[in-house]
């Protein structure tokens, strides 16, 4: 039987032309939400073959773009898909058992994350379409990585706009309470079921790693949640002095310390900025300072809001720093583009009256590639700056 299909109107064909792998509901000629969650063929106003889709009546994005070939999208599409995702990381990852196999649209997988824990995944199903067919990819992954358990983080907010639910469940073996993993130099534990995002922050992995060349002396780590930062810099750095808001995150930051057998960190609970304040008019001087905030501009409305408080921090740490100190600061923003990043920093040196010079610029590491014509997966900001 051939897929259903939708038409889509002269500007949407326009807009699927430049590439990107999403069609809006407006763009369409008209829905049918008897086919909600289906895969559909996607067809020009004239009814030529464009691509094979996700389909949602619910959701502003109608379409996801799953192959621009007309072929059969069954089990072994999928298995096919993850093995190649596979493959490319086992080129692009290095010195660590933690990283992700499968990073959605950028990996022809819409919606699909797929991370990698030591023996065991963390997988999440963000839209309607990959949640039906949630059952396959376990089993591919099953075959492909012979995992000793598969967890679905379906906590995402990002669900509600498909009409999904909020849930996290065990989808094959049994999940240790904590794993520990390798990251380069140092190991870590990870509650995949309970830590943030999929279990941990794999997309600074090589900006961890990298801030040990930063790292001396006094080093400061703001946003430090389980202190993968902190025990990087620990391995060079005289001191470490981690922040963060959350009493639990630090906990987890002590022992991730002790598996590692460094004794240099010290936490500091509280409110970043509150905290930034407090060591200015304690006059403190840090070698290196790394700012890793969560999202301020989670929409195109927050952007204003966000870029002061963007400035203030940053503000803060250049304050802070020595001269020939540095600092590693992070947006993950995806609504704050690099060129807004660099000139908050550039009005928070004017601020700060300190002069900087471009070190370092960094992304995402490979394994969360950035597909050319969908911007949304070129969402990581990291610049390292000098204080001459």
């Amino acid at each position: 039987m051939p897929d259903p299909s939708l038409k889509i109107t002269r500007k949407g064909a326009a807009w699927f032309r430049t590439g990107h792998p999403w069609i809006y509901k407006d763009d369409l000629e008209r829905g049918d939400p008897s086919l909600s969650g289906a895969i559909v063929s996607i067809l020009d106003n004239s009814g030529n073959f464009l691509a094979k889709a996700f389909y949602n009546e619910k959701s502003k994005i109608a379409l996801r773009i799953i192959t621009y070939d007309n072929l059969p999208v069954d089990a072994g599409f999928w298995r096919g898909r993850l093995s190649g995702c596979i493959e490319y990381r086992k080129k692009a990852v290095k010195d660590s058992d933690a990283y992700r196999i499968a990073h959605s649209e950028a990996d022809g997988l819409p919606s699909l994350i797929v991370d990698k824990y030591g023996e065991h995944l963390s997988i999440q199903t963000l839209s309607l379409g990959m949640d039906n067919i949630k059952d396959a990819v376990v089993e591919a992954l099953q075959g492909l990585l012979k995992p000793v358990s598969i967890i679905a983080r379906n906590d995402s907010a990002m669900r509600k706009f498909e009409g999904l639910d909020e849930k996290k469940e065990v989808l094959y073996g049994k999940p240790p309470e904590k794993v520990e993993v390798r990251e380069g130099n140092i190991k870590y534990l990870v509650d995949i079921m309970n830590g943030q995002k999929t279990g941990s922050y794999l997309d600074q992995r090589e900006s961890h790693i990298a801030s040990e060349k930063y790292a001396r002396g006094k080093a400061l780590d703001c946003f430090a949640y389980q202190g993968l930062f902190s025990l990087h810099m620990a391995l060079s750095a005289d001191e470490v002095t981690a922040v963060d808001s959350s009493g639990p995150a630090l906990e987890a930051l002590k022992e991730n310390a002790l598996l590692n057998g460094l004794t240099k960190i010290r936490t500091v609970e509280g409110k970043v900025s509150e905290i930034l304040r407090s060591l200015q008019k304690e006059e403190r001087q840090f070698d290196f300072i790394v700012l890793d905030p969560p999202a301020y501009a989670k929409s195109k409305k927050d952007i204003q809001a966000a870029a002061r408080g963007y400035i203030d921090i940053n503000f803060r740490a250049m304050k802070l720093l020595k001269k020939g100190g540095h600092l590693m600061t992070c947006s993950c923003s995806y609504n704050l583009s690099e060129g807004q990043f660099m000139e908050i920093l550039a009005e928070a040196l004017s601020e700060s009256r300190r002069r900087a010079r471009l070190i370092e610029k960094r992304i995402q590491p490979a394994d969360h590639p950035v597909l050319l014509n969908f911007p949304e997966s070129n969402y990581l900001k990291c610049i390292v700056l000098e204080i001459i």
